[in-house]
């Protein structure tokens, strides 16, 4: 694990140290932190999660977590019939990069979406 690293997409990430900060760029983003939280509020008990420290103002603090190298069927099943605000068409479930190892379990590190933020997605590309 780096000990810096960044990425962005509707949200700038900033991963130092053990922790990861999400910071929204946009009102996508600010949506998706609050959705972090709500989430993680509800599922923080399923071990499906990457665990979330804190969020205030859509801005979310996370725990770091070691990517994940593979990641079975079987897993996703399971995420979308035990969170079902996971469990829509236009999640990126299955991008690896979403993913980690904690206490030697595959857990979801970014699970800020839901219905409503899906379709904010689909606005946007069909105005391009």
């Amino acid at each position: 694990m780096t000990w810096l690293s960044i990425k962005y997409s509707t949200r700038l990430v900033f991963l130092i140290k053990n922790r990861a900060y999400k910071f929204p760029l946009s009102r996508r983003g600010y949506l998706q932190g609050k959705q972090e939280s709500l989430v993680w509020k509800q599922y923080k008990d399923t071990g499906l999660l990457a665990p979330l420290i804190w969020e205030r103002f859509g801005i979310v603090c996370q725990q770091r977590i070691e990517q994940l190298d593979t990641l079975s069927h079987d897993r996703l099943v399971l995420i979308r019939t035990t969170i079902p605000e996971l469990n829509i068409q236009n999640c990126d479930l299955y991008n690896i990069e979403n993913w980690g190892i904690h206490n030697n379990l595959p857990v979801l590190l970014d699970y800020g979406i839901n219905e409503r933020i899906s379709s904010m997605y689909k606005s946007k590309e069909a105005s391009r």
